[in-house]
């Protein structure tokens, strides 16, 4: 049967190409090509197409008898249907995976911003000291009951801690990015030196003595009053007062707290009973003022402070008693 229409197909499109088809004609031939496959068609088409020579436009009634054809059935080569069908999923898949990529991309970068605003922190114990080295290779011996904070991105943009307590830094040079230490009052900004920072929340002042290098030291207040200091110089800023001052200063006193042993030459008690107080994390109350005008030369190296009160108490005669952190002098 379908050669028959084959056959036809030829005969139509022969009267087609001599240009005497009718449209009934024309309409015939549509028709039966809508009943014939692909393969069916090939080789009426292709006779067509070799002893096609010219080209000339279709009347107004073929192009209205032809006009429903594309409507009705579009012959399409299955591989090029299934092509399409492809290639629709690989745009959608393509689709999903880009949004699962920018949004995994979006959750990790948010991740890695969370990340690197979380501190770290550091705690040292209520007696002895502790030794933290920074990203960086700086050191930081902290003294007792202090504390050190850094972000995640330390050295990233900057090299910023937050210190509470005591701390002495030796700090790595780097001037392409400063190192500032940050109190509740002030800050130290420096590239490379070593500093002591005396900076506990309960006491009345903050301190600062540097050992080398140079430093600059900036108030919080609104002030913002800032210090040059060279070694051997300490600042202090009194939280009462809001004074900031500079002082000379040996660093016996400040840095004392960093070695086993004390060693004092004709010092006076009042520096004494200072520099235990820092080391041991102590507080003396002194209810004979006149002990304090006296001199001490000698060396401790005992890590037990009642050790060292009954030393002092053979020498200068006095009584003592120690209860929550706080040695009274009788």
């Amino acid at each position: 049967m379908n050669t028959d229409i084959q056959n036809e197909v030829k005969s139509l499109l022969n009267k087609y190409r001599s240009g005497i088809i009718s449209p009934e004609e024309f309409k015939t031939l549509t028709s039966d090509m809508n009943q014939l496959s692909d393969a069916e068609l090939k080789n009426p088409f292709y006779e067509e197409w070799d002893n096609f020579t010219n080209y000339e436009p279709l009347s107004q009634d073929k192009i209205n008898a032809l006009y429903p054809r594309p409507e009705k059935k579009s012959h399409i080569s299955p591989f090029i249907k299934a092509k399409k069908y492809w290639l629709q999923i690989a745009a959608s898949i393509l689709l999903v995976v880009a949004c699962g990529i920018t949004t995994l991309y979006y959750a990790q970068n948010q991740d890695m911003k969370y990340l690197a605003e979380q501190n770290i922190v550091i705690n040292s114990g209520e007696y002895g000291t502790s030794l933290v080295t920074l990203p960086d290779g700086s050191l930081v011996h902290l003294n007792a009951k202090s504390s050190l904070s850094y972000k995640q991105d330390f050295g990233h943009n900057e090299r910023r801690v937050s210190l509470s307590g005591e701390g002495y830094f030796e700090v790595e040079k780097n001037t392409d990015k400063r190192f500032i230490v940050s109190t509740d009052v002030m800050d130290i900004t420096v590239t490379g030196t070593k500093f002591n920072v005396y900076a506990y929340e309960h006491k009345d002042f903050v301190e600062m003595a540097l050992v080398e290098g140079s430093v600059n030291v900036t108030t919080k207040d609104p002030g913002h009053n800032t210090l040059s200091v060279k070694p051997k110089q300490k600042v202090i800023y009194n939280k009462l007062t809001g004074q900031l001052s500079l002082e000379e200063t040996s660093n016996q006193i400040e840095t004392a707290w960093l070695t086993k042993e004390l060693t004092f030459r004709h010092e006076q008690m009042k520096n004494v009973f200072r520099c235990l107080e820092r080391k041991f994390g102590v507080v003396f109350e002194i209810n004979n003022p006149h002990i304090l005008q006296d001199v001490y030369t000698g060396t401790f190296n005992d890590e037990n402070i009642e050790s060292i009160l009954r030393i002092l108490k053979i020498h200068y005669g006095f009584e003592y008693t120690i209860n929550d952190g706080i040695v009274t002098i009788e």
